[in-house]
This record gives structure tokens, C-alpha cells and sequence, in this order.
């Protein structure tokens, strides 16, 4: 068992977002993907993107969130952190700014940032995504968060989940307790990016989920992380021993008959198999040795009203335009009509970075 936050900001507002003036790393940022070789109008939505990026990075830091893993452009990799490294914002836009190219800064249309944290009681994933592009079903910012329970990334993870499973009771008690804490997190994203975006309607959504694995894996050695799914799946460093805890989470579940609730659930790939308002653990999709898809297909609901998924877009433009639309671009950028910045914005942490 993992819970999974989604966190969008509707496109609407996108017209009310202040853009702030870079720091001087994000501004090195925002000058490796343009290159100088792009339009105005390509140059605003790029600064507008990466100014959104810098915002929400500032959101992250006043939580204490500075670890970053990750830093894609386009699904292509400029920093990937494999060591654990920590504070590594800088780190990685120097990289960025040495491996960027023409070519790459012309078809610019996703950034992707990911970052980690860990509280006492959950691991985060945090996965960004900023979309330039205005396609119907794509939200411009989406912020995954995935979170993972410390108690169980142990040598005694089958111990631990069967002390909170084996009773209906305590498990109905920590679901509701954990749950409510990773909900009250989410708020407080919500809060700092409000306070550094300012748009009003910022949406989160919250699923507690579940593996059911096609083999019993007896070791997280036995596993093979699926990078291009990413979250807790994409093998990121130091998440091994959390995602074997929700690998074998359902076979210690099914022995103990305990009914489940309001719940997604997913395959050992993080592919979605459905959802059930209720089920018993004793059902054989939670033992993975009589496990199959087609008994996960008569056995879950793929109704996307109960799967409480966000609602799509409601647009008829299907074309590439994109959401950072601003109107009139000077080619000017830094003229002050431009910018919008704190009174410190050369290297403050509020801003996200030196």
C-alpha cells in the first residue's frame, strides 16, 4: 500500500500567473534552451515555462524539499542523481547548460524535474511536469507525488505490514490516519504554490493504492525497476526497499482476509488494473501465484467516475498552440513590465536558487 497525490493547476489560470525574473541559475536555464535561435513568441513561452519551473521549485525549497533526482527536457535525461546526493539545484542546470543543443532548444515542449523528500512517517517522490504545448487531455503544470510508508522499507517489511493487516480494525485505523497526514502534505504543497503562483484553482487528488503481481517475488533482487514508467517504479536510487514492501503487501494481505476499501490498484509494472470500492484480501488477485489478468478484468471496475480521476480539459483546440500565451511579446526581456521578482532575486531561497 502507497498513496499517490496529483496536483494541477487548471489552464484557465495559467493568464493570472506572475512571470517571475529568473535567478541567476534559472536565467542560465532559460538561456540554454533558447540558444538565442528562437522566435519571440517561442522565447516567451520557453521564459514562461521555465519562470513556472522556478516558482514551483521555490514552493518545494520552503517545505525543505531540495533533493533533486531528475532533470529531463523532452524525455531526454540532463541530470540523473544515482548517488543521493543532496542540495544538487545547481548541479544539475550546470549540466543542463553543458549538454543542451540547437536542435533540442528549437522543439522544446516538456520540462520534467523530480525530487525526493522524507519525513518521519513518508518517502515522496515528487514528479513535475511542465507542458508547452496545448493539447486537449494534457494539463499545462502536473505534479505527481507518490507516498511511500517508511515503517515498511525494513528487513522486517512482512513482519511490519502483518502487524497492521492481521486485525480490521488497526489496519482501518492506519489507513485512515495515514492517509489524512499525506493529505494534509498535499495542502500544504497546494499552499506554497499558491502563495508563489497565485492562481486560485489548484487541484489535488488523492488514491490509495495497491500492487497485485502476476509472480511472488521473494526479494526486492527479484525485481526489475520499469524507468520508463517512472514513479515509485522508475528504479530511482534509494526507493528499493519501499517498492518491494508494496510488491509483497497483497500476498501477506490475503492471509489475513482483510476488506479493503476505496482503493486503486496497479501490476508490478505500475500499470492500472482498476478500482473497487470494496474487496476482501482473501480474493485470489492478492496471491500473486493465482493471479491473472483476466481475474484482475472481471474482478475490478474500470468505471473513471470511481477511479476519481481528474477531469479532462474541456476544449476543442486540438492544435500545438500552446497554454503560455500571454499575448504582445517584447523582445525585451528584461523590460520591466516583463518581470515580476522578489527583492532579492539575484540568489534568495524563496526564488528557488542562486
Amino acid at each position: 500500500m502507497y498513496f499517490e497525490g496529483t496536483i494541477t493547476i487548471d489552464p484557465s489560470q495559467l493568464t493570472k500567473i506572475n512571470r517571475v525574473k529568473p535567478t541567476k541559475a534559472f536565467r542560465k536555464f532559460l538561456h540554454s534552451l533558447t540558444l538565442g535561435v528562437v522566435s519571440d513568441k517561442e522565447e516567451q513561452e520557453t521564459f514562461t515555462a521555465v519562470s513556472i519551473l522556478q516558482q514551483i521549485n521555490a514552493s518545494f525549497r520552503n517545505l525543505g524539499v531540495t533533493n533533486i533526482i531528475k532533470l529531463s527536457h523532452d524525455d531526454i535525461d540532463f541530470y540523473h542523481d544515482k548517488e543521493g546526493k543532496e542540495n544538487d539545484l545547481k548541479l544539475a542546470l550546470d549540466k543542463y547548460e553543458i549538454e543542451v543543443n540547437e536542435a533540442m532548444s528549437i522543439h522544446f515542449s516538456q520540462l520534467n524535474l523530480v525530487l525526493e523528500h522524507k519525513d518521519e512517517t513518508f518517502k515522496y517522490l515528487f514528479e513535475i511536469s511542465i507542458n508547452r504545448d496545448h493539447k486537449v487531455g494534457v494539463y499545462p503544470i502536473v505534479i505527481k507525488v507518490s507516498g511511500l510508508l517508511n515503517q515498511f522499507a525494513s528487513e522486517n517489511s512482512k513482519e511490519e505490514i502483518k502487524k497492521v493487516v492481521q486485525y480490521q480494525e488497526v489496519f482501518d485505523l492506519f489507513k485512515k490516519q495515514k492517509h489524512d497526514e499525506f493529505e494534509r502534505y498535499l495542502e500544504k504543497i497546494k499552499f506554497e504554490i499558491k502563495h508563489q503562483i497565485a492562481a486560485d484553482d489548484i487541484e489535488v487528488f488523492i488514491k490509495t493504492k495497491y500492487i497485485l503481481p502476476t509472480k511472488k517475488i521473494a526479494s526486492k533482487k527479484e525485481y526489475t525497476p520499469n524507468t520508463t514508467r517512472g514513479g515509485a517504479y522508475g528504479g530511482y536510487y534509494g526507493f528499493d526497499n519501499y517498492i518491494f514492501y508494496s510488491l509483497i503487501w497483497s500476498d501477506v494481505m490475503h492471509d489475513h482476509h482483510t476488506v479493503i476499501h476505496q482503493s486503486h490498484f496497479e501490476n508490478e509494472h505500475g500499470e492500472d488494473l482498476g478500482y473497487a470500492e470494496e474487496i476482501n484480501s482473501s480474493h485470489e488477485i492478492f496471491n500473486s501465484e493465482a493471479n491473472t489478468d483476466s481475474l484482475v478484468t472481471e474482478t475490478l471496475s474500470h468505471d473513471p467516475i470511481s477511479i476519481n480521476e481528474p477531469d479532462e480539459i474541456d476544449t476543442t483546440d486540438d492544435s500545438s498552440s500552446s497554454w503560455f500565451d500571454f499575448g504582445d511579446w517584447s523582445s525585451d526581456s528584461d523590460s520591466s513590465s516583463s518581470w515580476s521578482s522578489c527583492s532579492s532575486c539575484s540568489s534568495c531561497s524563496s526564488c528557488g536558487g542562486d
